[in-house]
C-alpha cells in the first residue's frame, strides 16, 4: 500500500499525472491492495519457504499483469485473448483505470470492476484462511 500511495502522490506531484477521480482512485487501490494481500497470504501458505512463494508470486504476478493489459492497452488483444483475460484482477483494475483517467469516470462507472475486484479478495481471502491454518496446523 505503501508503494501504491509513493506512486500515485509522487507521478501526480513530479509529473502531474492524472490519476482521475481522487476518491475512486483511492478506493480503486485499496480494494487491488487487499486482494494483493490476500494472494499473497495464498502463496506464503503453499510453500515451504519464502524464495519459493517469492519466485511464484513474481511469475504469477507478471503473467496476470500480462494479460490483465497492465504492459500492453487491451484493446490491442485479439478479441479471444481479451476474453481470457478477464480472469485476471489486473484486466478489472486496468479497466477501472482506464475508467476514471481516459473518461473522467467517478466511482459510480467503476462499480462493476470494484465488485468483481471484491469478489476475487472474499475468494482469496477464505482460501488464505483456510491454506494458512492448515499450514500452521501441519
Amino acid at each position: 500500500m505503501t508503494q501504491a500511495l509513493y506512486i500515485v502522490v509522487a507521478t501526480w506531484l513530479l509529473f502531474r499525472v492524472n490519476w482521475g477521480d481522487p476518491l475512486a482512485t483511492t478506493v480503486l487501490v485499496l480494494v487491488f491492495c487487499l486482494l494483493s494481500a490476500a494472494a499473497a497470504v495464498v502463496l506464503g501458505s503453499l510453500f515451504r519457504n519464502d524464495a519459493q512463494a517469492s519466485g511464484v508470486g513474481v511469475g504469477v504476478g507478471l503473467v496476470f499483469a500480462a494479460l490483465g493489459g497492465s504492459m500492453a492497452p487491451l484493446e490491442l488483444f485479439p478479441e479471444g485473448l481479451q476474453r481470457v483475460a478477464m480472469i485476471t484482477p489486473h484486466r478489472w483494475a486496468n479497466t477501472a483505470m482506464a475508467e476514471l483517467v481516459r473518461r473522467d469516470g467517478t466511482i459510480v462507472d467503476i462499480v462493476p470492476e470494484l465488485g468483481v475486484l471484491l469478489a476475487y479478495t472474499a475468494v482469496l481471502t477464505v482460501a488464505a484462511a483456510v491454506l494458512m491454518r492448515r499450514a500452521l496446523t501441519r
